[in-house]
């Protein structure tokens, strides 16, 4: 980002300064020399996060973006990238972890690196430190784990089933991979998420004690199947996204924001196939995920943005609202990942029945790549409905008029019903509920907002509308210390709550802004807001999964 960029100054090959000024917020014009000219340019490197840079006393990792800067008129340009080696004797055993070409025989090594382009160079983020380097192969691609951050987890079995992800993916398109090689550049912390894909590999943040341990070989916890999603998300990206591109972002010039409103094509379908391939991989029991499509139903279902804005909005406003989301965000946005995995759940649903089952999204997902992504071609914004119309016979013309263009409800529960699967829809279990998973007890009483630990109460950190938290005042931040005369704590709140009656009115004490405040709340009975699948039809649901 040009704010980290701390100082920068320019020279000729005399070593003589050239002037330089800055036009804007992220652009500098150097004076025009005769001689090679060097630019001198000091970044402050403290973002932790997979689209930033960072640096300490274990590891430096960079994003391109946020490291190199590019020349105007000579972005196509070929460049090169000299890392090196700290001469601290301390750091003498650090090494280097990025798939940017170079011609040096040894692996991981500090030296000299290359790209045919700018937008190349930016592709291949780069890690300098301690790492484990944790080598595996798939359909005649070479793979590297990299762990990155300390960790004491079970890597024989990380990479078995990362070699089965990957397998999967490359069988799934059908054809020749569009890499020979491929990083999993993963920073681990105590508690940390997130990936951001690459032309031939991908940078991940993820929670290290969330990682498998030697001591428990074959369960698989929901931390774990996390970790696999997101490393299904990112390699599927390196075909659906990296390659299959829409049109509004083909080439795009990288000095301001493009918009498109196909982003649920690509993140949404994408966030579909990432937990479905750990089914078809063997990794996850049907019961685990069906679990999971239940919690991806149960967060749409508890999104009150979802009336307000539709999928294309979203996408379309991703620079604006999405990747700027404040506090209101429950209540004014939809996510395009979270609605556009289940509109491409309601897709491959809707052709495996209306073709009797001799097509799927699958087939949409192959055409794409042999008809645009291997082909450089770019997607028009109605790319997936033409592919259905036209290739596979299908008309959902009303379907994708309502799901794109409309804030109607997706038809998910009856499609699913069609394939053997019931929605079981119900007040939550308690605060934590996420969804997923058939309960015979529930909340009685209604609170609307999301809360976090004090060492005395619960502090608000998110309020649904139309709640009865909403109604009473409560805002974010606000720290609830009691119900009428009873002090609350994140443990007993669900009971505190299911002492009363519906319509019961009740006082909070709230401290807000060092002040303490008394709201009145009036007491509603709990939405069914919750989600679990059931199979009723195991040979129906095999229409789906098998």
């Amino acid at each position: 980002m040009p704010k980290n960029i701390i100082k920068i100054s320019a020279k000729d090959d005399q070593g003589k300064d050239i002037n330089i000024q800055k036009l804007d917020k992220q652009t500098w014009q150097v004076q025009a020399v005769s001689t090679t000219l060097t630019i001198y340019y000091q970044v402050y490197a403290f973002d932790l996060s997979v689209r930033g840079a960072y640096i300490n006393d274990e590891m430096a990792f960079l994003n391109g973006t946020n490291m190199f800067l590019a020349v105007v008129g000579q972005t196509n340009q070929p460049c090169g990238l000299t890392l090196q080696k700290p001469f601290q004797p301390e750091l003498s055993h650090w090494k280097v972890a990025t798939t940017m070409p170079t011609d040096m025989q040894v692996t991981h090594a500090f030296g000299e690196y290359w790209a045919s382009h700018y937008e190349e160079l930016i592709d291949h983020p780069v890690l300098m430190g301690e790492f484990d380097v944790l080598p595996f192969s798939a359909n005649g691609v070479e793979f590297e784990l990299i762990l990155a951050g300390g960790h004491q987890s079970d890597v024989k079995r990380i990479t078995k089933d990362l070699t089965k992800v990957c397998q999967h993916h490359i069988a799934f398109f059908a054809d020749t991979p569009p890499i020979k090689r491929y990083q999993f550049i993963t920073l681990l912390t105590d508690n940390a998420f997130g990936g951001l894909e690459h032309i031939s590999s991908t940078a991940l943040m993820y929670s290290r004690n969330d990682l498998p341990s030697l001591s428990d070989v074959e369960h698989m916890t929901d931390g774990y199947r996390v970790f696999l999603s997101l490393c299904s998300h990112e390699f599927f990206h390196t075909w659906h996204v990296k390659k299959i591109k829409p049109q509004e972002l083909f080439g795009a010039a990288l000095d301001k924001e493009r918009y498109t409103e196909q982003l649920w094509i690509y993140e949404g379908f994408t966030s579909y196939y990432d937990d479905f391939s750990l089914f078809r991989c063997g990794l996850i029991t049907q019961t685990e995920y069906l679990k999971v499509v239940g919690q991806n139903l149960t967060r749409l279902l508890r999104n009150k943005g979802r009336f307000k804005q539709t999928i294309t909005e979203s996408s379309f406003d991703a620079w604006t609202k999405f990747y700027k989301q404040d506090e209101g965000a429950v209540n004014n946005i939809v996510s395009y990942y979270n609605k556009g995995a289940i509109l491409a759940m309601c897709l491959d649903l809707l052709i495996k029945s209306k073709s009797n089952g001799a097509y799927s999204l699958d087939d949409v997902m192959r055409y794409l790549w042999s008809q645009h992504g291997k082909l450089g071609i770019p997607t028009p914004v109605n790319i997936i409905q033409n592919i259905i119309e036209t290739h596979l016979n299908i008309n959902l013309k009303y379907f994708f008029q309502s799901a794109l263009y409309s804030t109607e409800e997706l038809p998910f529960s009856e499609l699913l019903a069609k394939f053997g699967v019931k929605c079981h829809v119900s007040p939550r279990k308690n605060l934590d509920d996420k969804g997923g998973e058939i309960t015979t007890f529930s909340i009685k009483i209604e609170f609307g907002a999301q809360i976090k630990m004090r060492e005395i109460g619960v502090q608000i950190i998110q309020v649904t509308e139309q709640t009865a938290a909403y109604k009473s005042g409560l805002q974010v931040d606000d720290v609830l210390i009691a119900i009428d005369k009873w002090v609350v704590s994140k443990e007993n709140l669900t009971a505190q709550l299911n002492y009363l009656s519906i319509g019961q009115k009740v006082q909070l004490s709230v401290i807000r802004d060092k002040k303490l405040k008394y709201l009145p709340l009036t007491v509603t009975a709990a939405p069914c807001d919750t989600i679990a699948l059931e199979v009723t039809n195991q040979v129906l649901c095999n229409n789906w999964l098998g």
